[in-house]
């Protein structure tokens, strides 16, 4: 009739926290991140870089709910949590609401422009 559950399957299907020290975040995975003086933070990973002092990685994280282009470098060890959907928002199909950025030199063009400018009187 009623069969005896055990529950001691479940517990040890727990996953263990992720060391994201040794796998860190891709870049556009969104991240949770613990501040000492903000408390818990979220945000995008723009490019995981080194520190030239003391050569600890840290995640340059796009801050949500801030400025565009604000960021913040955050050690790996502070790295609370992370959705690992970069690859998927990377190669996203829908372009209607993604803005690709590329850095250009326009300069030739400004010459240009200058070169046209009104004659002067």
């Amino acid at each position: 009739m009623n069969a005896p559950v055990k529950f001691d399957v479940i517990a040890a299907t727990i996953a263990h926290p992720r060391d994201f020290v040794l796998q860190p975040p891709q870049s556009l995975d969104r991240i949770t991140f613990s501040t000492p003086d903000d408390g818990v933070l979220a945000g995008y990973v723009s490019v995981i870089r080194q520190h030239l002092g003391n050569g600890e990685r840290f995640a340059w994280v796009e801050l949500d709910n801030e400025l565009a282009g604000q960021f913040r470098g955050v050690p790996l060890a502070d790295i609370i949590g992370c959705d690992d959907a970069g690859a998927i928002r990377r190669h996203a199909t829908d372009d209607s609401c993604i803005r690709h950025l590329c850095l250009s030199d326009y300069s030739s063009r400004l010459r240009r422009e200058i070169g046209r400018g009104e004659p002067r009187s």
